[in-house]
């Protein structure tokens, strides 16, 4: 009996160490990885410096880039070594969230491995060393997360630093498009603008000797920056040669490390050649009605022709009608942040998507951040716990024509603007980084999902016009399908751009006349695309990954489905890789 007893106690000892020495593997190769991320980001940031103080990372407040040859090939042996190290973790043994947190990061490494082998923006960008003479101040002088002497000896520093960076940039500048030194040369006024006049108003409150040393570096970086310009202008821009296009490999690998999506590139090409068609009939419908009231002497059944030349002459000659309710120059933004304020009201009453407690400022984007894209989001960085969020949006450029003004009013008509602020503002890509910056991990809110943050707003902004918003005026929803139309649109020229060979001419043809676009919109996505490879395609990915998880939600829950909130459960867990999406809203 007593041997019967001893033997059942051995075994139940037994069972219980089993699952204790599996924890202990388990949490032996979590401490691992844990080393592993911690060293990877604290590389990553000493490496991107200005990145870092944007992040709230602070250690290298002092620190500028150095992009030499020495210390790209340093981080390129790091990055090698971080990536080996991965290899060797035995991924089942990881608890689920460092599962996660591992195929990000395995992400984020790879897309390194193209900037390090393909991109070298050191060698080919001069915009990537005006946004570290930007932002390498900037960032110090208008976060407030220390107190004025802290920040602005840092500042201080950085400064001691520029001539080093400037020397580099232009040892290492070789033949960069033509197109990046023109964005860089419009850029260069403004800066030297910030150095002269706002950064010694954003220091006046440090203490008087440590604004004094400030100033003093100010007073010696201004005509560095000058002779920068000069230099811009005068001896890299006649060199300005090279190819904007990355090629069918670079790209693809570019998109997929960004988006993560589990849909071919060839089966996106496919639904978007679908799409397109799709919704230029349907705008062709809404029209109809509009047509006949505004054309009360044009029988739309009587003409003759092909139906893209009947599409396209019906709704044209829609837009010609609608295009002339705009804003002015002078209060586009007023108008944008009016535009806001209703959705946002919109969102508190439908409950179709969680309106953040967080104060959004909506206000005109500075000169020196201008030329890569016409809105631009701030906030507090991964590792900051407060901070203020603002969408900036660029004015229009002060060389423009009247003509070319006009156009661009007219694209951006009282009922586009709603939608594109829907997009682009609010909710916009704002409402899932708040929610992001509430996840659980830092690599999740270190680095979103960029295709479910652009993805999401596309499709918010269609279900808006479902839900109502403003009251099923069909300019609205013709308006809201030509932003739909775009989006389309912008993942194919950003394919054809640079896996192909589109041509500028071809380009402005197809946007103009099949995306029925001003000639100048039509160029300043040209200029957004040529500049940010990826960045059009990847707002159609997240929405084609959102549309089919919503199919199987839908199949899933049934009549039990409730849109408002899948679209709360999309963002809920931080912007993830679509993959990893899937089980947090499908369960």
């Amino acid at each position: 009996m007593k041997k019967t007893k001893l033997l059942m106690l051995g075994a139940a000892i037994f069972v219980l160490l089993l699952p204790l020495g599996q924890a202990l593997a388990q949490g032996q190769e979590d401490a691992k990885f844990q080393k592993i991320l911690e060293t990877y980001l604290d590389e990553y940031w000493k490496f991107y410096p200005t990145q870092a103080t944007v992040a709230g990372y602070y250690k290298y407040n002092d620190k500028l880039e150095d992009p030499s040859q020495a210390n790209v090939d340093k981080r390129d042996e790091i990055i090698k070594k971080i990536n080996s190290d991965i290899i060797k973790l035995d991924r089942s043994k990881l608890s689920p969230e460092n599962q996660q947190a591992l195929n990000i990061l395995f992400d984020y490494i790879d897309l390194e491995f193209v900037k390090l082998e393909n991109l070298l923006p050191w060698d080919y960008n001069p915009l990537f060393y005006n946004e570290i003479i930007i932002t390498g101040l900037h960032s110090l002088l208008t976060k407030e997360f220390a107190p004025a002497d802290s920040r602005v000896r840092s500042a201080t520093e950085r400064l001691k630093a520029l001539p080093n960076l400037i020397k580099r940039a232009k040892d290492n500048l070789k033949t960069p498009a033509q197109i990046y030194t023109e964005t860089a040369l419009k850029q260069m006024p403004h800066i030297i603008n910030f150095y002269k006049n706002e950064a010694p108003t954003l220091a006046a409150s440090a203490s008087d000797p440590v604004k004094q040393a400030f100033l003093a570096e100010l007073n010696r970086a201004v005509p560095l920056l000058e002779d920068y310009q000069r230099y811009l202008r005068s001896e890299l821009l006649p060199k300005s040669t090279g190819n904007f296009r990355l090629g069918p490999e670079v790209h693809r690998r570019l998109i997929q490390r960004l988006s993560g999506s589990a849909i071919s590139q060839e089966e996106l090409a496919n639904r978007a050649q679908a799409d397109v068609k799709n919704i230029r009939r349907e705008m062709f419908l809404v029209c109809i009605p509009l047509h006949k009231m505004m054309y009360p002497e044009v029988d739309i059944e009587q003409l003759q022709g092909d139906p893209d030349t009947i599409w396209n002459r019906i709704i044209k000659n829609v837009f010609d009608k609608i295009k002339v309710f705009h804003p002015t120059k002078e209060d586009l933004v007023n108008k944008i942040a009016a535009s806001a304020e209703s959705l946002k009201k919109f969102g508190q009453e439908s409950k179709l998507f969680p309106v953040p407690t967080e104060p959004l400022e909506i206000k005109a984007m500075p000169g020196y951040f201008a030329g890569l894209s016409r809105v631009r989001l701030t906030g507090p960085g991964a590792y900051d716990t407060q901070g203020k969020y603002a969408v900036e949006i660029a004015t229009l450029p002060d060389d423009w024509s009247e003509q070319k003004v006009k156009d661009y009013l007219e694209e951006y008509n009282n009922f586009y603007l709603e939608v594109m602020t829907a997009q682009r503002v609010f909710p916009g890509t704002f409402v899932p980084v708040v929610s992001t910056k509430k996840a659980s991990t830092l690599i999740t809110r270190l680095f979103p999902n960029p295709a479910l943050l652009l993805g999401w707003p596309i499709y918010v902004q269609q279900n808006l016009i479902y839900a109502g918003y403003g009251d099923y005026d069909p300019r609205l929803r013709l308006n809201q399908l030509k932003l739909m139309l775009k989006t389309v649109m912008d993942f194919q020229m950003d394919l054809n751009i640079h896996q192909g060979g589109i041509t500028k001419e071809q380009f402005m043809r197809y946007l103009t006349v099949t995306g029925f676009q001003t000639e100048a919109e039509a160029e300043r996505t040209w200029e957004y695309l040529v500049l940010n490879p990826g960045s059009g395609a990847l707002p159609y990915v997240g929405l084609q990954e959102i549309l089919d998880l919503e199919k199987d939600v839908q199949r899933t829950k049934g009549q039990a489905f409730d849109r408002s909130d899948f679209i709360t459960k999309l963002i809920s867990n931080g912007a993830l890789p679509p993959i990893q999406l899937r089980s947090k809203v499908i369960n």
